[in-house]
């Protein structure tokens, strides 16, 4: 489809637009819904970055990752019109990536490598009680190799994306007790592994 065969130079494009607020990305989601490629394509643009953060610690592979987000491109760009809610278009691509990026990790069975390629000396979180800090700082990553898979995702989803717990609950179709004690859980193992680090450090 020729309308994302740049999408890898799309996703390591510098964005020009600095209009990525929530009102934009709607208006180019209702010129989508009508058939405007171009619009699709802004749309791209806008959201590129989230997309690949969020497939990043889904999967380990970079091809795999680049794969399964241009599955999700194709798919959201074929199914756009069923879309009811413009509003919810970013919602809706999320879980769209999320089913894909779950195919393809089932399909690969590498749960135990994911993130090897991350492993790095030292910890430079400045203070590990502010998690919600924690997208901001050069370990990111590094910290959420120690997190397993689902608790990976839901603290992208909680800290970067600003979900609820409810709705991170309806994204990864899992009860939303469950995802607040995930939540709890991850925090907690990256406090542990910060301070051991420290210990160590």
């Amino acid at each position: 489809m020729q309308l994302f065969i740049k999408y890898k130079y799309l996703i390591h494009k510098e964005d020009s637009s600095k209009l990525k607020g929530d009102d934009y990305l709607e208006e180019l989601v209702l010129k989508a819904k009508k058939n405007d490629k171009e619009a699709f394509t802004q749309i791209i643009l806008v959201i590129r970055n989230d997309l690949y953060k969020l497939a990043r610690v889904r999967l380990s592979n970079e091809e795999d990752i680049q794969d399964v987000i241009q599955e999700t491109m194709i798919e959201a760009y074929k199914k756009i019109k069923q879309l009811k809610e413009p509003t919810k278009f970013k919602f809706w691509i999320i879980k769209i990536l999320i089913n894909n990026c779950n195919k393809k990790y089932r399909k690969k069975k590498k749960e135990n490598s994911i993130f090897n390629e991350y492993e790095q000396n030292g910890y430079y979180l400045e203070s590990y009680n502010n998690i919600e800090d924690i997208n901001h700082t050069l370990d990111f990553y590094r910290m959420l190799k120690n997190l397993d898979y689902d608790e990976r995702t839901i603290i992208i989803l909680f800290y970067n994306e600003k979900y609820t717990s409810k709705e991170i609950s309806d994204l990864l179709n899992m009860n939303e007790n469950t995802v607040k004690s995930k939540i709890f859980r991850a925090k907690q193992k990256i406090k542990n592994n910060y301070k051991e680090g420290v210990k160590n450090g």
